[in-house]
């Protein structure tokens, strides 16, 4: 152990591997000894043919070789290896300096190049300033693969865009997008577009092929996307995207937050949901028809408010208390959860008032709606009260109509139900 550790620290590059090409005997023979005395390992070769086998076997990292111009084995050899590694330091010695000859050599992609007859010092340089260079890239390489490692143990989505390509990415991104490395060709980051969900709570690009520039249009340096993995699973993602300096490339970072936004709509929900009629109260319901009738606008879809209430609803309490009063308004508050669609939107807006929102339909479907409801509320029984009757106003939204104006409508035709003797349903313009 001790003699081979000694021997280990003679050499002056002991981690380096040697290819020499030299066909003359006399100049390969006294630049050997000038090698061995500075590498362990140093592999000797006549011509490239021979050169590329020593090279396949030992793969060394720094390929010493004279080329002649009568001779074309050494030029293939190095193409070949290049083809093989492109990392590998080549030195080139030549007694000839023919541009051509030289084109050719720096299209082979040669380190240097040393004009025979040899300097030593010259040389010694080149030998050096190889090394040096494969230490750095060693050095490159050992960091990457580091910053790879920590990248692929983290569990946010990491990705880099550059050029409208994405560049690069850790594992936890390839398991959710399901886009894999591909050394042939770089992914466009319009693929990611898929991704996105239409929600309200959350940023929806109004182009999603354009994705990136809406979130940088923002002027937000982080903020939260509902996104569809591969697997058709929705995650809510607290996305934070910055540009590396010096460079027009972006970093994303994508931390889950699916189940603290969970918690937080739950803890919402008990706050805003009205206790009584199980429905959303009148605070929330305004921030909830303002992002309706923002995504009516950007989809181009029609979407109605359809307002109910109470008929002497006033009476009730009186005649027959509270107690029974809140009974009617729950009640009724179950008939109509039960009769709308999951999409459609119950709030209950006043102390006997209630709203609809329905996207996606029309006035006219609005109206067919809300005759359903007023007939079957008609016909229920209610404890000690037997009938309780309701009034509609339906307003349908049109491009550029305001929240106000929309709700001064469906006012104005639920005021018409009423003068018209109660228990029906109007339509704003058309039976006003």
């Amino acid at each position: 152990m001790a003699t081979n550790l000694q021997q280990y620290l003679k050499y002056q590059y002991p981690d380096v591997k040697v290819l020499y090409v030299e066909g003359e005997k006399f100049t390969r023979e006294k630049l050997l000894r000038v090698l061995n005395r500075r590498f362990p390992h140093v592999h000797v070769a006549i011509d490239g043919v021979e050169g590329f086998h020593l090279y396949q076997r030992y793969q060394p990292e720094l390929i010493i070789c004279d080329i002649k111009m009568d001779q074309k084995s050494e030029l293939d050899m190095i193409k070949k290896i290049r083809e093989l590694n492109d990392q590998v330091q080549v030195i080139v010695t030549s007694a000839y300096d023919d541009p051509a000859f030289l084109m050719q050599s720096n299209t082979n992609h040669v380190n240097h190049f040393i004009l025979k007859p040899i300097d030593l010092n010259l040389l010694l340089q080149a030998i050096q300033k190889s090394v040096y260079q494969m230490q750095l890239e060693k050095e490159l390489a050992k960091q990457k693969k580091l910053n790879r490692t920590l990248l692929d143990i983290e569990d946010n989505l990491i990705f880099v865009i550059e050029n409208e390509e994405i560049i690069e990415f850790n594992q936890a991104f390839t398991n959710f997008t399901g886009i894999s490395k591909d050394q042939t060709h770089l992914h466009k980051s319009k693929l990611l577009s898929s991704f996105f969900v239409e929600d309200t709570n959350y940023f929806y690009p109004k182009d999603k092929s354009s994705w990136k520039e809406e979130i940088n249009e923002t002027g937000k340096g982080s903020l939260k996307v509902h996104w569809k993995d591969m697997e058709s699973r929705d995650v809510i993602f607290y996305l934070k995207t910055e540009t590396i300096p010096g460079t027009n490339q972006a970093i994303f970072v994508c931390k889950d937050i699916t189940f603290l936004e969970e918690e937080s709509r739950k803890n919402k929900q008990l706050v805003l949901m009205d206790s009584l009629t199980h429905s959303i109260n009148r605070m929330e319901i305004d921030d909830i028809l303002e992002s309706e009738i923002r995504r009516a606008e950007r989809l181009g879809q029609p979407f109605s408010v359809i307002l109910i209430d109470i008929d002497s609803f006033i009476e009730v309490n009186e005649q027959y208390g509270k107690q029974v009063g809140d009974k009617v308004l729950s009640t009724i508050s179950i008939i109509v959860q039960q009769r709308i669609r999951e999409s459609d939107i119950f709030a209950r807006s006043g102390r006997e008032d209630f709203m609809l929102l329905t996207p996606g339909t029309d006035g006219s479907g609005a109206k067919e709606l809300a005759e359903s409801i007023r007939a079957i509320i008609e016909e229920f029984h209610f404890p000690e009260i037997d009938q309780i009757t309701c009034s509609f106003g339906i307003a349908e939204f049109s491009t550029g109509k305001a929240k106000d104006v929309l709700l001064l409508e469906a006012n104005q035709a639920l005021t018409v139900s009423k003068n018209k003797g109660r228990n029906c349903v109007t339509i704003y313009n058309l039976e006003k």
